[in-house]
């Protein structure tokens, strides 16, 4: 066999290995679009969360914002990832005020995988930005009056969450309207990301009543 012949069947084979590398990286390429697809999931799709006026099975009963007089309006508007939440005025003398049934959460009838029978929810709290003030005494997940900031609940089951609202230290200044923020971290068993959250913005408003 010649030499330029060998140098040719050389080139050959290099470039066919070359061609064959860049079939790999393509199926690897449409490996990782399909891994974002599935990464674009939404909490909502895991849980739901429901104002009065979103709720889908019509109930009542939802907690209203404290006033001086007139008609309290609703704690909670909106659904899902646009829910927020406004509480009327508390003053800042270390009094509890508790908002019974402030929204509510609702699995779905089957989670989008179809594995997991239960997801976990856990609420924390982020201070107002402005001040670094905390009025959010706790968030707590139950049937009733009671209940816990962090619950495992099951498919197509609803849970009310009860926002209790307190001061706490001096600095506290009337008239002025503090903005904390709850997050609502859901899991499943096997999931270690923190990606499920819900942030709800909150407002309440230091008064003298």
């Amino acid at each position: 066999m010649s030499r330029r012949l060998l140098v040719l069947l050389v080139l050959a084979v290099v470039a066919a290995g070359a061609a064959a590398f860049g079939f790999s990286h393509a199926g690897y390429t449409t490996s990782s679009q399909t891994d974002i697809t599935a990464s674009a999931d939404h909490v909502h799709n895991w849980v739901h969360l429901y104002s009065q006026t979103t709720d889908p099975n019509h109930t009542t009963g939802y907690a209203t914002q404290r006033v001086q007089s007139g008609v309290p309006l609703l704690c909670a508007t909106g659904v899902d990832e646009t829910l927020t939440l406004s509480m009327g005025g508390i003053r800042a003398n270390g009094t509890t005020y508790p908002f019974k049934k402030t929204f509510t959460l609702r699995t779905p009838a089957t989670f989008p995988d179809t594995a997991v029978t239960q997801v976990s929810v856990t609420a924390t709290y982020v201070a107002d930005a402005a001040t670094g003030k905390q009025p959010i005494r706790d968030v707590r997940f139950a049937t009733g009056t009671r209940g816990r900031n962090s619950i495992s609940i099951a498919r197509n089951l609803t849970r009310q969450a009860n926002v209790r609202l307190r001061t706490s230290g001096t600095g506290w200044q009337v008239g002025q309207v503090y903005r904390p923020h709850v997050l609502l971290t859901v899991t499943y068993t096997g999931f270690t990301s923190a990606y499920y959250v819900y942030d709800i913005p909150l407002a309440v408003t230091i008064t003298t009543w």
